[in-house]
């Protein structure tokens, strides 16, 4: 488990460790400074900077090895800016926007994959719609299968610009709130839902297919905040 990360200090901690990265314009398999080293580059004391390694530790971006120091892991170049929106996500304005965001991502995902969407892909929708069904009566959580579906309504939208900004949103909102598939009748509701949004964008109607989504996600983001 991550340590307590909703503090200002750690906060400022990331960012100041980011920053020492680019400025020493260090690449994967370099040598960090040292806890001590950091500590007083940043002004902060090395209990607070040890917590903020621990964290980046357990995130895959740094390993440590006994006796030769702490090393920069190789990483996607656009990890570090999603591992500090995330700690900048948590405030509860920010959330909110978050959501507003997915919603509005969504929408126009669904209005256009109605326009764009071939055969093989309603195809593939439906597919997951059934493996979602089958995953309820197990009296499972269809986590994956909810992923799935909103994913290529998203890739039958056909715009890349449009998936590149999606998913760090998605993947942002999955780590800062539950998910309303884990309350009791939430899983049927949001097949039912989905299957509306299926319906729509199969009928290549595209502002049905946006109001039905807007539904969906307005509904699964009430049950979360409700609950």
């Amino acid at each position: 488990m991550l340590p307590e990360v909703g503090s200002s200090k750690f906060q400022t901690i990331l960012h100041g460790i980011h920053h020492l990265i680019e400025q020493d314009r260090l690449k994967p398999g370099d040598r960090l400074p040292s806890e001590r080293e950091l500590a007083e580059r940043l002004g902060a004391g090395r209990s607070s900077v040890r917590e903020v390694l621990r964290a980046l530790e357990l995130l895959g971006l740094i390993t440590t090895r006994r006796g030769e120091g702490t090393f920069l892991n190789r990483h996607d170049a656009h990890h570090w800016v999603d591992i500090l929106a995330f700690y900048i996500l948590r405030e509860e304005r920010s959330q909110q926007d978050l959501l507003e965001m997915r919603l509005l991502l969504e929408m126009d995902a669904a209005r256009l994959a109605a326009e764009r969407v071939t055969a093989e892909e309603i195809a593939q929708m439906s597919d997951i719609l059934e493996k979602m069904e089958e995953t309820i009566r197990r009296n499972q959580i269809p986590v994956a299968e909810d992923f799935t579906f909103h994913r290529q309504i998203v890739s039958a939208a056909k715009n890349r610009l449009l998936s590149r900004v999606w998913h760090p949103i998605l993947q942002f909102s999955q780590c800062i709130l539950p998910t309303a598939l884990s309350w009791p009748g939430q899983p049927l509701q949001a097949l039912a839902e989905h299957r509306e949004v299926l319906a729509a964008i199969t009928s290549h109607d595209p502002e049905r297919a946006a109001e039905a989504m807007k539904h969906h996600l307005m509904r699964a983001d009430l049950a979360t905040t409700s609950a």
